[in-house]
């Protein structure tokens, strides 16, 4: 999950622009997503969720979120006389963004929301194909949209209660009636125009 948090180092490094290009694809995306949920994965298990992709493209998807610091080998397991790499998440991909959030530029915005969405779309259809019979009561997805004139320290404040909310529940241990859930939210300005009071 994409975070853009006010907390910017009081070192300024570069960004890394090849990073955040590398994930805005949509099979990286998938791979990113599988070893965060998993904690790290095999080279198999990546294939398992990436069937569709021809095993050499997939490959080079893997070398390619190696050779941008993205992803990292943590361990080999020898199977059949086969070495086969265990790969981790080198950095959450929320943090190369939360250390530099000065250098932030539109362009930037426009492509980190597009792998946002990607995510949150590749998600959702993945949910879809694997439940045998959908019920949208019994699923329980939802998504709505509101609006609200709130100041700055409004807005801070608001967020700051969601965060408490989902952060006090976050360490809910897994049990039978309990499901993996993600809450995904977007904030956004209106353009002001002659009628806005400010």
């Amino acid at each position: 999950m994409i975070t853009l948090q006010s907390s910017i180092t009081k070192e300024a490094l570069p960004m890394n622009t090849e990073a955040i290009k590398s994930m805005m694809n949509p099979v990286r995306i998938k791979i990113i997503r599988e070893i965060t949920l998993k904690g790290s994965a095999t080279t198999k298990e990546i294939q398992e969720i990436c069937q569709d992709i021809p095993q050499a493209s997939l490959y080079r998807h893997i070398q390619n979120l190696l050779n941008n610091d993205i992803l990292k080998v943590i361990s080999e397991n020898k199977v059949r006389g086969i070495h086969e790499k265990v790969y981790a998440i080198k950095e959450n991909p929320s943090q190369e963004i939360n250390q530099h959030l000065d250098q932030v530029t539109k362009e930037d915005i426009s492509q980190l929301f597009t792998l946002f969405m990607v995510s949150l779309l590749a998600d959702v259809e993945t949910y879809l194909d694997r439940v045998p019979r959908f019920n949208l009561v019994e699923s329980m997805i939802g998504f709505q949209s509101s609006s609200a004139y709130l100041s700055d320290q409004e807005l801070i404040e608001l967020m700051k209660e969601i965060s408490v909310a989902i952060t006090r529940r976050m360490n809910n241990p897994c049990t039978p009636e309990r499901t993996l859930r993600k809450i995904s939210t977007v904030t956004t300005s209106a353009v002001k125009d002659h009628g806005d009071p400010k």
